[in-house]
């Protein structure tokens, strides 16, 4: 068993965006970079491709009229439509009304999950799909780890481990901590991390544990036996997404791919200070890695 395919995140499409708000983002330039990024992908021939969230600029922090909104929804979907392998898309906090706070127009146009979806998407691989916004992301933008998506988790892990299948786990928001705001709360972490942690720790069928975006930075992280990877932004630098193996023999591959359109990475890049971009692309090993995944091993032996 082996498997192939792409993770992408926080793409933020703006259709006629006047400014690009805050670095190093590039949103007046969106449209071109999703046009770039579809071939791009296409040429590498994945299995499959997961989409981490923030697809467009609803919420409240980008000034996006509600018609605005629907429109990038529906270029969003043109565009990706594109991509000649399955698309597996969750949301993000910036994926809804920037008025009401409502997924529904998104739900119209892509298939997500209500709490938690598993899917067949390799053999011996499943892709689980966490939705973590029970309540308005407009009130809690990092989203929450509830009862529900623990029950959901530990019940297809289980079935996973009598059927020596992987499960890999995809959300929006980050599970381990990086830097803290002023008042000392842990920027961009998903409520309850502690419990989601301890669930994956309790999971043994959750072999590369966890996949997320929000943060805009490239990060790899070893906990005890899984991993957690965390992946920049296609909009901004490093204006770029992650391809990835998952070889017989329990190896994890990872590499990052820039966008091929150097304009547009140095337009990004140059809105940052240098050492902001660094944190933003991550040291080499977070973003180009081989790691035996000692779960993936013992299931896929």
């Amino acid at each position: 068993m082996a498997a192939h395919f792409i993770h992408l995140t926080d793409s933020h499409l703006f259709p006629d965006a006047t400014h690009d708000f805050a670095a190093p983002k590039l949103l007046t330039r969106s449209r071109e970079i999703l046009d770039a990024v579809v071939p791009q992908i296409n040429a590498l021939n994945p299995e499959f491709i997961v989409h981490g969230g923030d697809l467009v600029c609803g919420g409240d922090a980008f000034e996006m009229a509600p018609s605005a909104y629907v429109e990038a929804i529906q270029e969003s979907a043109d565009r990706f439509s594109k991509l000649q392998a399955p698309l597996y898309v969750i949301p993000g906090n910036h994926d809804c009304d920037p008025v009401t706070g409502s997924f529904d127009a998104f739900y119209e146009r892509f298939s997500v999950p209500e709490v938690l979806t598993v899917s067949d998407v390799s053999p011996g691989l499943r892709l689980a799909r966490v939705n973590v916004y029970p309540s308005n992301p407009m009130e809690n933008v990092n989203g929450e780890w509830t009862r529900a998506h623990d029950d959901a988790l530990r019940e297809a892990s289980a079935k996973a481990l009598k059927e020596r299948t992987a499960i890999l786990l995809v959300l929006h928001t980050w599970v381990l901590e990086g830097r803290r705001d002023a008042d000392g709360t842990p920027l961009g972490v998903i409520a309850n991390a502690d419990r989601l942690r301890s669930t994956i720790a309790e999971c043994p069928a959750v072999a590369v544990a966890v996949f997320t975006g929000h943060r805009h930075r490239n990060r790899i992280s070893v906990v005890q036996d899984w991993l957690m990877v965390d992946s920049g932004a296609l909009v901004g630098f490093p204006m770029g997404f992650r391809e990835l193996w998952l070889k017989d023999d329990g190896y994890f591959i990872t590499r990052f791919h820039t966008l091929n359109r150097p304009d547009l990475v140095q337009a990004s890049y140059d809105r940052s200070e240098p050492e902001a971009n660094k944190i933003s692309e991550g040291e080499e090993p977070d973003r180009n890695a081989e790691i035996l995944l000692p779960r993936l091993r013992a299931l896929w032996k």
